[in-house]
């Protein structure tokens, strides 16, 4: 349980403990200040855009929640995931494009991120995006390691001329793609 540090009106420290109305592997919700709030890792999402190739890097995964709302078994979805515990957003996306896309960033490049946005008012959790420019001395490949949970995941390339033809599945995605269409003037 999180311990929250206030101040009274006298100036005093006060500790509040939340409480924990629900916890399991993948959701946490708290009660603080008399509301239920959804606390989670914060998430990092990426366009890799391989600029040599004029393509950007897509996944095509299985997301429980999303089926389950809508009985598509994969969904378009951005590189990226959440950010460990001792990690930076720059770690965990340098991480994630290795795990996810099979992209291994060399040390010279710099990560550079947007300014984070909260995922939703019910939430304490925030998204950290980028779209990564790269040219072919920036990066190399190997090959992704599947587990059994993600076999049907996979990350593919795409020219952007195709970009509007993407039918991505969230609202991150969405924004992306819009961002990444404004950054590349299309």
């Amino acid at each position: 349980m999180k311990k929250f540090t206030n101040l009274k009106p006298d100036n005093k420290a006060i500790i509040e403990e939340d409480k924990t109305l629900f916890q399991d592997p993948n959701l946490t919700v708290i009660n603080y200040e008399d509301k239920a709030i959804l606390t989670d890792r914060d998430v990092v999402v990426c366009i890799p855009y391989l600029i040599d190739l004029n393509q950007i890097i897509i996944r095509q995964e299985y997301v429980s929640a999303y089926k389950y709302a809508d009985g598509q078994e994969l969904h378009i979805c951005l590189v990226g995931g959440g950010i460990e515990k001792g990690e930076s957003p720059e770690e965990a996306l340098l991480r994630e494009l290795q795990e996810e896309a099979g992209i291994v960033i060399k040390p010279n490049f710099t990560v550079k991120m947007d300014k984070p946005l909260f995922m939703f008012k019910g939430s304490s959790n925030k998204y950290y995006m980028s779209i990564l420019t790269l040219t072919e001395a920036d990066y190399y490949e190997i090959a992704v390691d599947k587990s059994k949970e993600h076999k049907l995941d996979k990350a593919f390339k795409i020219n952007v001329k195709y970009i509007n033809s993407l039918n991505s599945s969230d609202v991150i995605t969405d924004l992306m793609i819009a961002k990444f269409k404004n950054y590349a003037n299309l």
